[in-house]
């Protein structure tokens, strides 16, 4: 029987993380028949947990680390489900984060739907500004309508639509790439307010500057296959503006909610310092490529 949604889940961060997640996508509410498809490289932790509590779930493992962009390809090469969800090992479903996208993609004819992110680590401040450097533009409310930007953690595909862009990353899903094909293609993303997802990771200082920095040289890096030499070094030499324009885009897009406005000033040292790290790994990146730093994603 072919499942009514396929949810892929590269897991990276252990098994105190996963275990949340996928106990959350068990108490789903609705009888809706889901596959769950987990593509981990953290090893024998994760083996036991899916045997032991969800064995009903398939587990794609890998012997040695892998990037989150390669375990979520090989995730959504497994799966046989009309909609494809993608979410995070760190991240917890509501109940009924299943009817929602079902009925997100009923109504709406758009290839890729997303939805909100709210933060669920809330006792520290270093988690507050990890979740605003991430996450500003996808506090709830979401706007309910066409979009350029979806959340990672929370997005949702029609197969029918984008099977031909699965095909065409097929060794690595970077979701700002293959959301710019789908665009590309005179299609939308639509945001849906009503599909809704909680964050809750927690970092040291030194883990997300390195994580910011690895994220922005990857991404960087990447990118270069797909522009003019002219645009690589109009972004590579137009990197160390990106600290003042970051910070205040995000600080505009946390206003507009008028929602954590003293979490937010509080996290203002925090952000200029990932700001930085994010422009300093966006310039390595144009200059000299990727790397291995996709490795260092979580």
């Amino acid at each position: 029987m072919t499942p009514q949604l396929s949810i892929i889940i590269a897991s990276i961060n252990g098994r105190e993380y996963l275990e949340h997640c996928l106990d959350a996508l068990e108490k789903q509410d609705g009888g809706i028949t889901a596959e769950v498809i987990v593509a981990d490289c953290v090893g024998d932790e994760v083996t036991k947990l899916l045997r032991e509590k969800h064995p009903q779930m398939k587990l794609i493992s890998f012997a040695e680390k892998q990037s989150v962009p390669k375990l979520r390809a090989t995730a959504i090469a497994q799966t046989s489900g009309q909609i494809i969800a993608v979410t995070e090992d760190h991240c917890i479903p509501p109940s009924g984060w299943y009817q929602s996208l079902l009925k997100a993609h009923e109504v709406n004819p758009a290839p890729a739907i997303g939805g909100a992110v709210d933060n669920g680590a809330t006792k520290r401040i270093i988690d507050w500004a990890v979740f605003f450097c991430e996450y500003s533009n996808f506090i709830s409310p979401v706007a309910d309508g066409v979009v350029h930007d979806l959340p990672g953690p929370n997005v949702s595909y029609k197969r029918s639509q984008t099977q031909h862009i699965f095909n065409s990353n097929e060794e690595e899903f970077w979701e700002t790439f293959v959301h710019g094909q789908i665009e590309s293609e005179g299609k939308q993303l639509w945001s849906d307010p009503s599909v809704s997802m909680i964050h809750k990771k927690h970092f040291t200082f030194s883990d997300f500057i390195s994580e910011r920095f690895h994220y922005s040289r990857a991404f960087a890096g990447t990118r270069n296959e797909s522009i003019s030499l002219k645009q690589r070094l109009i972004y590579l030499f137009g990197s160390p503006l990106l600290p003042p324009m970051l910070m205040l885009r995000i600080g505009k897009r946390v206003w507009a909610k008028k929602r954590h406005l003293p979490e937010f000033a509080m996290s203002l040292p925090y952000l200029l310092s990932f700001m930085v790290a994010w422009s300093v790994g966006e310039f390595v990146g144009y200059a000299t490529g990727p790397g291995d730093s996709a490795l260092y994603l979580t």
